[in-house]
């Protein structure tokens, strides 16, 4: 058989074989659903073998040529390609991320729903430094505010709420216009027009009385709300807040300043304050963020993760096509060991992407073939890796060799510290994590020794 022909199917197999575990994992999370705690361990044992794999069959390669030959130029190849493969990888994978491909990992899921409720957090103090109540508080007890207050928008004309309803939120206008309409023996009575900065709905909330009238919105309004509970709650902790509530009840503002510059200029300092107490403050991730963020990108994110696993498996079929034919060149056995740390680490990324994609909606069949589909590709990466590249490579092509390698390397070295170790620790923490990245590691090494 001719050997190009040889070369293209060993290549293919070896990177069907490694990357087989993405089907099998999604199988494996779709029926059986394991603990995060035996996920987190599996990744972190995935990680540890990678990491080994990727010291002795590329970093070690490049450091034994070194040795051999004296040639400073392959080391500062490989470590140029690892910086430029890593910064690519990153710059790709936030891309992605962005397309919604954070949802292949909990610990990227995390982090992005983070980020964004700090946006959220940034966007909320710029509102809260307009409304004119909490002028009265420190910055830093508004800022305790920030996990507790909801945004919410009304129509022009819509009721915010009856009187003689039960008082269950505060509000606060961000922008818009909204008046409080009582009923009388004599008919309506117009209470009051409010506006960008004003807060209503106190007195029910305080006195714990039905509302004491009815609020229309004028114009579309914004609002930020605050459940009666989480502001009673908020009222126990700080005595500031107890003080400015009585104030509010009893005056209703009507001494706080207007809308005028200086009143301009004492918001600005205010919001520059609380935004260095917001940076402090560490907001909680609840399951409910995470369950709204999942519906957010219901039948949408599909496309985006199978797209981050493949960035994932790209660099690694690469190389296992480069591995494949060099062992033919040289007549020698396959890298077992980097196969096995491959397969390891894809089985239990596939295992919690799966169960992500379903609960997008996905059916159990789209997720097998996806999962599927990126077995085949790896397995014709790796042919790409074995036929473009020379097994034995002759003058300035060999600085190119192992640049690429080193390119793939860090690629590959990015991901694990990205997303399959701080993955592993979510769930895991770090006695597991620690444990089970060194067991990982130990095993491949005692692959390599028995192979």
């Amino acid at each position: 058989m001719n050997i190009t022909i040889t070369l293209a199917l060993l290549a293919f197999m070896w990177g069907c074989v490694s990357a087989v575990s993405l089907p099998i994992g999604a199988i494996i999370g779709i029926w059986l659903k394991p603990s995060q705690r035996v996920t987190s361990s599996l990744m972190a044992f995935g990680g540890g073998a990678l990491l080994f794999a990727l010291t002795i069959e590329l970093f070690g390669h490049s450091l034994h040529r070194f040795q051999e030959e004296r040639d400073v130029w392959i080391i500062l190849a490989t470590i140029i390609g690892a910086l430029f493969g890593g910064l690519s990888f990153e710059m790709l994978n936030q891309i992605l991320c962005n397309k919604g491909a954070f949802l292949r990992k909990a610990s990227l899921f995390k982090r992005h729903v983070q980020k964004s409720k700090a946006q959220n957090a940034k966007q909320m103090i710029q509102g809260l430094s307009k409304i004119r109540f909490l002028q009265l508080l420190p910055a830093e007890d508004v800022v305790q505010l920030i996990p507790y207050v909801k945004t919410r928008r009304y129509t022009a004309g819509e009721t915010i709420f009856k009187q003689g309803e039960e008082g269950r939120e505060l509000f606060f206008i961000v922008h818009g216009n909204i008046e409080i309409i009582r009923d009388v023996e004599s008919g309506s009575k117009l209470i009051a027009k409010l506006s960008d900065g004003d807060i209503f709905g106190e007195i029910a909330l305080i006195s714990d009385q039905p509302r004491t009238g009815t609020v229309h919105a004028i114009s579309e309004v914004e609002v930020y709300t605050l459940q009666k509970t989480d502001f009673e709650y908020l009222l126990q902790q700080s005595t500031a807040m107890q003080d400015a509530s009585r104030k509010l009840v009893t005056e209703r503002l009507e001494n706080i300043s207007g809308k005028d510059e200086s009143f301009r200029q004492e918001a600005y300092k205010w919001q520059e304050k609380a935004q260095k107490n917001l940076n402090l403050l560490s907001l909680p991730i609840t399951n409910n963020d995470l369950e709204t963020e999942v519906k957010e990108h219901k039948g949408s994110a599909a496309t985006a993760i199978w797209l981050g696993i493949a960035l994932d498996g790209i660099p690694e079929s690469f190389v296992i096509g480069m591995l494949a034919a060099t062992a033919v060149a040289t007549n020698q056995a396959m890298s077992i060991v980097f196969i096995v740390g491959v397969f390891l680490a894809n089985l239990p990324e596939a295992m919690s992407s799966a169960v992500t994609m379903q609960r997008q909606g996905s059916n159990f069949k789209k997720i097998f073939w996806m999962w599927m589909s990126l077995c085949i590709m790896t397995g014709i990466g790796a042919v790409f890796g074995a036929l473009v590249f020379p097994t034995n490579p002759q003058g300035m092509i060999v600085y190119g060799i192992f640049g690429i390698r080193g390119m793939a390397a860090g690629a590959m070295l990015t991901m694990i510290a990205n997303t399959m170790l701080p993955e592993a620790f979510e769930h895991g923490g770090s006695t597991i994590v620690g444990i089970s990245t060194l067991v990982g590691f130990i095993a491949a090494l005692c692959v390599k020794l028995i192979g």
